[in-house]
């Protein structure tokens, strides 16, 4: 069942962050996380003491649950469907594409048309990863599909920071959350909403 999710990931697609361990420990370090769990299909780190200080909630009253369930087979089953508020590391060698199932096509960096085609250059990309060059059909710009502005549904990146159980627009990465990460890896972070 897909799951919301506020993902943090750097704003420059090609940064790595090696190993999540390193990670793991510089968002424990400030209080993001808590201790890595075991579920069903893989690991999460439950919210940290500092959690609702690292992340600003939107509107007058959100709802957000920050507690696991205590049986088994509901706790596997919440992780999946992002439940509760949860935590999830990403760490790829290879550069991946993710993207909400209702993004809208992405703009030219340098006119801003909409490229109405973007599904097939990703597509061929993902076939064949050599495939990232693109000229705008409105401009005649050329440039990478990493260069596409897609606002905050989609992005490419090597390493994604997944906060799973926020809804679209409910929370934003807070100053200090996005200074550690920069602090980390050594450049900007931005952040999307996504359900997959």
């Amino acid at each position: 069942m897909p799951a919301d999710k506020l993902v943090l990931l750097p704003a420059d697609p090609h940064v790595g962050a090696g190993d999540c361990s390193g990670l793991a420990a510089c968002l424990q370090n400030i209080g993001l996380i808590g201790e890595q769990t075991a579920h069903a299909s893989g690991l999460f780190y439950p919210t940290g003491d500092r959690f609702l200080q690292l992340v600003s909630f939107l509107g007058c009253s959100p709802s957000i649950e920050l507690e696991p369930p205590q049986n088994r087979a509901e706790l596997d089953q919440a992780v999946a469907n992002g439940r509760f508020c949860h935590i999830v590391l990403v760490c790829e060698t290879t550069l991946q594409f993710r993207a909400d199932r209702q993004t809208r096509p992405p703009r030219c960096p340098h006119c801003g048309h909409p490229v109405p085609d973007w599904q097939t250059h990703i597509r061929t990309w993902q076939d064949n990863p050599a495939e990232s060059h693109w000229t705008c059909a409105a401009c005649g710009e050329a440039g990478e599909l990493t260069d596409w502005v897609f606002r905050k549904t989609a992005g490419f990146g090597k390493v994604f920071l997944e906060i799973r159980g926020i809804y679209p627009s409910e929370a934003i990465p807070g100053e200090a959350l996005l200074a550690a990460l920069a602090g980390h890896t050594g450049g900007t972070w931005r952040h999307m909403y996504i359900k997959e």
